[in-house]
C-alpha cells in the first residue's frame, strides 16, 4: 500500500494477490472517470441470488478529489489519478491477464462515464467544448488492449450526433465489424433518467 495524503491506496501486486479470493465473481469491470463511484457503487452491491456477483478492480479518473473519495468507498479496487489518454496501461493489462488466468468463464467490463456537460442540449445550444469529444477516440487504445467482453459508455443523447465524427465512426465501424464477425453483437439504448430518483 502506499500513502497519498494520508489516504492509504492498494498496490497493483496488493490487487492482483486480492483477485485470487475472488472465485464467485462473474463479472469484472473497469471503470474510466469514476467520479466518486456512482456506478462502481452499483457494482459492488449486484448480487445473484443472494451471493455477490460483480466488482470493480481499476478506476481511472483525472480528479483527485474524486479518487480520494472513490478510494474510501471502493479500497480493494487499484486507483489512478491519471488523464485515461496518457496513463500507461500495463497495471490495467496485468491485472485483465490475471483476470482471465484466475477465472476464464469470468466476464469484463469496460464502462465509460464520458464527459457529458459539454454534449448536453441542456447547456442551451451547440455542445461548447471541442477538445472533451477527443475523450471518446481514447477508447479504443482500452478496447484494444483489454478486449472486454462487454463496453458500456455512459453519456447524454447528443453524444451520438455531434459534430465531423468521421474518423470515430470509421474506426467505431470497424471496430464493430470485427466483434460481429467474431459472433459477438453490439447494441445502443437510450435510456431517459430525469427525475427518477424517488
Amino acid at each position: 500500500m502506499w500513502l497519498f495524503n494520508y489516504i492509504i491506496m492498494k498496490t497493483l501486486e496488493q490487487v492482483l494477490k486480492d483477485l485470487e479470493r475472488l472465485s464467485g465473481i462473474d463479472l469484472f469491470v473497469i471503470d474510466l472517470f469514476c467520479g466518486a463511484g456512482g456506478l462502481s457503487e452499483g457494482v459492488e452491491q449486484a448480487s445473484v441470488n443472494g451471493e455477490k456477483c460483480a466488482k470493480v478492480v481499476v478506476c481511472i479518473n483525472h480528479d483527485r478529489n474524486a479518487i480520494l473519495s472513490h478510494n474510501a468507498n471502493m479500497p480493494d479496487a487499484l486507483h489512478f489519478i491519471e488523464d485515461i489518454r496518457t496513463i500507461e496501461l500495463s497495471p490495467v493489462i496485468s491485472i485483465v491477464n490475471r483476470i482471465r488466468t484466475l477465472y476464464p468463464n469470468a466476464k469484463i467490463m469496460l464502462h465509460a462515464s464520458l464527459e457529458c456537460t459539454n454534449f448536453s442540449k441542456a447547456k442551451g445550444g451547440l455542445p461548447r467544448d471541442p477538445d472533451s469529444r477527443t475523450l471518446a477516440e481514447h477508447l479504443f487504445r482500452y478496447i484494444d488492449v483489454v478486449d472486454p467482453d462487454y463496453i458500456q459508455i455512459e453519456n447524454v443523447e447528443e453524444f451520438m450526433s455531434w459534430g465531423d465524427m468521421m474518423i470515430t465512426a470509421s474506426r467505431y465501424q470497424e471496430i464493430k465489424d470485427a466483434y460481429i464477425k467474431d459472433g459477438l453483437t453490439m447494441s445502443r439504448s437510450t435510456v431517459m433518467t430525469l427525475n427518477t430518483a424517488s
